[in-house]
């Protein structure tokens, strides 16, 4: 179940295209090479990577059109979902 409030970010090939912007260039997804395990991007959809261990390296989160358009918070979905 959803709680109320919770923002959900639709796993849209457009949103994907957002965020391949971000995401790939983000030193966290490159140094823990995060397009080989699921979700490869868009985690602010999906969850966290499933990389066996992630070490944040920093985050563009804040800066995708994404975070803005939906007010995420936190930012680092890669790590901590």
């Amino acid at each position: 179940m959803i709680k109320p409030g919770t923002v959900i970010v639709e796993d849209t090939e457009e949103n994907r295209q957002v965020c391949r912007k971000y995401c790939r260039a983000c030193p966290s997804y490159r140094q823990n090479s995060l397009e080989q395990y699921q979700p490869e991007e868009l985690f602010c959809a999906g969850g966290r990577s499933q990389a066996p261990s992630k070490k944040e390296a920093g985050c563009f989160c804040p800066a995708c059109e994404l975070f803005a358009k939906h007010s995420l918070a936190i930012g680092h979905f890669c790590t901590k979902g």
